[in-house]
């Protein structure tokens, strides 16, 4: 199949935000107002303008105006618009003004939150679908560290992710316990004090691509929180560690035993004292541990947890196929 595509970004590289933005972003973000970045809906329409789509496909799409979408259709009749979120949009931290507002001009949406569903079509949605998270096999994958390298990243037990209170929570419970803890990203300011521990190693570093691979490749035990105020019961991490053929010990909920079986391809606990257990017994059985971790990441290949299938799967329904070529 051949595509052709155009690219809008709702971002600017390397954008160098001034403190004077930085306070005009809060205070729109404050009222829901969701600001361009890139002039993006003049970007859309001129593309409209001189292309012709089957297609408009839009990822999140917080600044993206209901006029904007209302004059696609009308330049384009036949193009479908697609929502595609790996957010909580329901959250007041996600959903814009334009957002809300937008979302019965939608042809589609998808949603990685099952809760969303339902929620997404009080609002308006007219047709709602919900997918799992995925890995980019470009990304996450087994990847060789150095023995230099592993200095750096590697550590018994390792988080990567954002400040949350109940993180805050289980990762000192941990260490108070005596287990010794790697954080990668977390927050600054107060939310980087209340980690101060001598078994926590705040690294400050938020990490990507290679970087966050070799994490997880140097890391015995990968710790997958999830988010309580997305009301996660799966998170990108979820698929993210596995197919990095990393060992994953994440909280117990239906969705994650559902991408992996317990035991077997992954472990989860219930609570922090489970969680304590867990760690202890996988540190001193690095074959049991390996073992399951290989199984986690043949678990991605086999189901297909990847985005290139599910962007497949996505485009067979948007376009009204059975099945489209993996080709």
């Amino acid at each position: 199949m051949n595509v052709d595509l155009s690219l809008v970004y709702t971002y600017i590289l390397n954008e160098r935000i001034t403190l004077v933005k930085k306070l005009y972003r809060a205070i729109l973000f404050r009222f829901g107002i969701f600001p361009e970045r890139n002039r993006e809906n003049k970007a859309i329409i001129n593309s409209i303008k001189t292309n012709t789509f089957d297609i408009l496909f839009i990822e999140k799409g917080l600044s993206i105006k209901p006029s904007t979408l209302v004059q696609a259709k009308k330049l384009q009749p036949a193009l479908k618009i697609i929502s595609y979120t790996l957010d909580d949009m329901m959250n007041s931290n996600n959903a814009s003004f334009n957002f809300r507002k937008s979302v019965k001009l939608y042809d589609m949406l998808f949603t990685n939150k099952k809760y969303n569903v339902a929620e997404l079509k009080n609002i308006g949605a007219k047709n709602v679908y919900y997918f799992t998270n995925a890995y980019s096999q470009h990304v996450h994958r087994p990847i060789i560290v150095t023995e230099a390298e592993q200095l750096i990243y590697g550590y018994d037990v390792s988080f990567i992710g954002s400040y949350e209170y109940e993180r805050v929570e289980k990762i000192r419970f941990l260490a108070d316990n005596g287990i010794r803890i790697k954080v990668w990203g977390w927050g600054k300011g107060k939310k980087k004090s209340n980690m101060d521990h001598p078994n926590i190693i705040m690294t400050g570093k938020y990490v990507y691509e290679d970087e966050y691979a070799k994490v997880v490749c140097s890391t015995k035990v990968n710790l997958c929180f999830l988010r309580k105020e997305n009301r996660d019961t799966e998170t990108t991490r979820s698929i993210e560690i596995p197919a990095c053929r990393g060992f994953m010990l994440a909280e117990r909920t239906k969705e994650h035993l559902d991408l992996f079986e317990e035991g077997s391809e992954a472990s989860y606990f219930s609570s922090k004292e489970e969680m304590l257990e867990k760690i202890k017994y996988y540190l001193k059985h690095d074959e049991e541990r390996t073992r399951i971790a290989l199984n986690a990441y043949k678990r991605c290949i086999k189901s297909r947890y990847d985005y290139k299938q599910q962007l497949v799967n996505i485009f067979s329904i948007v376009l009204g196929y059975d099945a489209i070529s993996n080709n």
